[in-house]
């Protein structure tokens, strides 16, 4: 009895932890101010104190993060003549943060990921059918929403606000049939659902009409999220890949029918045709906030003399001391590829894609399966600003921290072996 009731307690811990990580990377309540972050560190200290057997060590790969990081601040103060203290302490709070997450979590770090986002992508279907069959419930809820503003929030964000978030369910974009789910926007809900469907494929190996995988299917299909759509057409058919390969005849056929069917649905179903040639035309205009193909262009001409440092994170390192006079869309960005580059410029992106790259082959043991799962990243994150979020971020450290105190002792016993007499023997 005594066992049951700690490994309860033991997995509303991971729960938790798990719930704090997603909410500061992705909840407009809770990560839209560095305080919240902070109060959501201290708790995670409380939960770290409290979960039995969460020993960590860091590895080469977590000090080699550091270490490029800590190089490239340096540069980027000398060349730029600033040092942005409060943009610093927030980048590795963030980093602190996942770090803190890991180690809790430990091997159960994925499992938890993908039931997480299971979970609540079963309440936002309690909230968003209902929606969708009862037009009235969306001004109760959204006066609902109204009592329940982000702490520290910046109240005059004209891009992104609280004012219709009930924690569990964000009514963003709702009375567009979309579904945001527990995130910012629908994008950002389809990205964490194509992430949880592939590792729910790949790596808990469970068949693609499981019951996780087709509340996961369901769910991206209410986003109405063009990018998500094309990361679960990557998804299925990287899945299905052997299928294929095995039978070129039968995938030329398939491909060409695919092909057929996305014209038809491209000209049919206007949310699709309407919001890419609204992207289209927002490029042409040259204005950042308002086209996720514009914003990258826009980061790789800030970039541009300044590709090995990059820009850094700090808007007045970014956009000059007069950045107060600019447009606020001309300083909003939304495509996660082109923020990263920017920021920390090309060796800092290989570095962060490397170590990402290097967890999910350490947890997939399979070098195509984690190349698929670096490739949907990029993929959705073109969409979305993710990469300098907390779980993104452990998504890349994940690989440079260890947490299962026995894989030290038998490495500790490897290495005495190999240093002992008796060397030749043990090769």
């Amino acid at each position: 009895m005594i066992d049951s009731t700690q490994h309860r307690d033991q997995k509303r811990i991971d729960q938790a932890t798990m719930f704090l990580l997603i909410a500061n990377t992705a909840n407009a309540f809770f990560y839209l101010s560095v305080q919240m972050l902070a109060i959501s560190f201290v708790l995670l200290l409380g939960l770290k104190f409290l979960k039995k057997d969460s020993a960590f060590r860091v590895n080469r790969y977590f000090w080699i993060y550091i270490s490029v990081l800590l190089l490239l601040q340096a540069a980027q103060c000398f060349v730029y003549h600033a040092f942005p203290l409060k943009t610093f302490a927030g980048e590795y709070l963030r980093i602190a943060f996942a770090v803190l997450a890991i180690s809790i979590l430990g091997d159960a770090f994925f499992d938890r990921f993908i039931r997480f986002v299971y979970v609540f992508a079963l309440v936002s279907l309690c909230f968003y059918i209902p929606c969708m069959l009862f037009k009235g419930l969306i001004p109760v809820l959204t006066n609902l929403a109204g009592h329940l503003k982000a702490p520290f929030a910046n109240p005059d964000d004209e891009m992104y606000n609280n004012s219709i978030n009930l924690i569990v369910f964000n009514l963003n974009q709702i009375e567009l049939h979309r579904n945001s789910g527990f995130y910012w926007e629908p994008g950002t809900h389809g990205g964490f659902l194509a992430l949880a469907l592939f590792l729910n494929l790949f790596y808990r190996k469970e068949h693609l009409k499981s019951r996780y995988n087709l509340v996961f299917f369901i769910c991206i299909l209410t986003t109405l999220s063009t990018t998500t759509y094309l990361a679960l057409f990557f998804i299925v058919l990287g899945y299905l890949r052997n299928y294929f390969l095995r039978r070129p005849a039968l995938s030329v056929f398939i491909l060409l029918a695919v092909l057929g069917m996305s014209l038809v649905l491209y000209n049919k179903l206007d949310f699709l045709n309407e919001k890419i040639n609204k992207q289209i035309e927002y490029s042409n205009k040259g204005v950042p906030g308002e086209s996720r193909f514009n914003s990258f262009l826009a980061d790789m001409r800030l970039m541009s003399g300044h590709e090995l440092i990059g820009t850094g994170r700090n808007i007045e390192m970014k956009f000059g001391k007069n950045y107060f006079n600019l447009n606020h869309r001309a300083i909003h960005r939304n495509n996660g590829v082109g923020v990263l580059l920017s920021t920390y410029g090309i060796a800092f992106f290989i570095l962060f894609f490397f170590l990402t790259w290097k967890t999910f082959y350490g947890i997939l043991q399979e070098r195509t399966n984690a190349w698929m799962a670096v490739l949907l990243l990029l993929l959705i994150g073109f969409s979305e600003d993710y990469f300098f979020k907390a779980f993104f971020i452990a998504l890349a450290l994940y690989c440079g921290i260890s947490t299962n105190p026995l894989n030290w002792k038998r490495a500790g016993r490897s290495v005495k072996m190999k240093l002992g007499k008796n060397t030749l023997s043990y090769e």
